[in-house]
């Protein structure tokens, strides 16, 4: 059987994995604003918090998956979600913001093509084209970084 981490434990379980690195960092849940597309935001406070976005957030990246194994949870509603000095709510809103420009433009044209996207950032888009019934969205490419299509649905 599966061990499972609880989501309303990741706050201390955070602060102890850092602690190991020599990291003071706290946690607590923050409202997102969109819980569809950021559930469960949980931001990481402290003065040591900032290196965790080195390396284009790859120490962040790797502690939220390390946190999301803890849980043995598969819906993504139910993960917890990393934040550091709002870095991650400011890219969700910029991909939000982003994908309705690509949503007039697919209007207009037929067809939109975001460049490489992580899965995270696809998954935004996704998301929030897929409230738009005229439209239709896939992913097209390779490995981690695919391009997202957006178009008029036939």
């Amino acid at each position: 059987m599966r061990h499972t981490t609880p989501l309303e434990e990741i706050p201390a379980l955070v602060k102890k994995w850092c602690g190991y690195f020599g990291f003071d960092i706290e946690a607590k849940f923050e409202e997102s604003g969109n819980e569809l597309l950021f559930p469960n935001r949980m931001s990481l406070i402290g003065q040591d918090a900032i290196y965790l976005l080195s390396n284009k957030s790859a120490p962040l990246d790797a502690l939220q998956y390390l946190l999301q194994e803890a849980q043995g949870e598969k819906d993504t509603s139910k993960l917890v979600y990393l934040d550091v000095k709002g870095a991650r709510l400011f890219r969700m809103r910029e991909l939000v913001a982003m994908a309705n420009i690509a949503a007039q433009k697919a209007r207009e044209t037929g067809g939109y093509v975001f460049a490489s996207l992580t899965p995270k950032e696809r998954r935004w888009i996704h998301l929030t084209i897929g409230q738009e019934d005229d439209l239709e969205t896939y992913s097209d490419g390779y490995g981690t970084h695919k391009r997202l299509k957006v178009s008029r649905k036939v």
